[in-house]
């Protein structure tokens, strides 16, 4: 395991294009990114995190072309992403047919969220395919909010953390869009009334 700065963004690119665990601070909590391209991608994270492996990752993108191949990401969806992103919100999208089973868990629905973190959206860019992105915690502990915390959770589990902290400390807002429907499943920094409002 190695520290990187996060002007190391070349190092965290090629350790994440060879399907390595890299932790990392955004503008919410510190988070575990893989690349979402590989099943067993998706089984490291579930055994590094201790996690239920039928409780699907969200998607961490810098731009809808990411995974508009996989998501339909409907005209009312775009008016909630355009006004909220880059932040800290998860919107769940309904899954195109043709989407691995391992993204969307066989529920049709997927989670995304371009995270308002200059760094993350640079390495995101360069290796332009999105990633599995949960918060850096073991199961049902609290996300860690700097770096020291990510190592005393992962040491040797993970290839790298990129050092820093965390900026708000507080979880994204996640919701569900199901057609025109808003459902909150976690409030966070953005709240259910600024959210409907963007949709008037």
């Amino acid at each position: 395991m190695i520290f990187l700065e996060t002007s190391q963004i070349d190092e965290v690119v090629n350790l994440l294009n060879e399907g390595k665990i890299v932790a990392f601070p955004t503008e919410t909590v510190y988070g575990l990114g893989v690349l979402a391209t590989k099943k067993e991608y998706f089984d490291e994270l579930v055994r590094v995190k201790k996690r239920d492996p039928n409780k699907p990752f969200t998607l961490m993108i810098s731009s809808l072309k990411q995974v508009e191949d996989i998501l339909y990401v409907s005209d009312f969806a775009r008016k909630i992403i355009d006004k909220f992103s880059p932040g800290p919100l998860t919107i769940i999208l309904k899954a195109k047919e043709n989407i691995p089973s391992y993204l969307d868990l066989n529920t049709g629905f997927v989670g995304i969220r371009i995270p308002n973190s200059e760094f993350i959206l640079k390495v995101i860019d360069k290796i332009n395919k999105p990633l599995l992105v949960p918060s850096a915690n073991p199961a049902n502990l609290t996300p860690a909010k700097n770096d020291s915390e990510a190592y005393s959770y992962f040491k040797d589990e993970i290839s790298a953390i990129v050092k820093g902290k965390s900026l708000s400390n507080t979880p994204s807002t996640v919701i569900k869009i199901d057609k025109e429907n808003v459902i909150m499943l976690r409030e966070g920094n953005i709240k259910l009334d600024e959210i409907l409002e963007a949709t008037r």
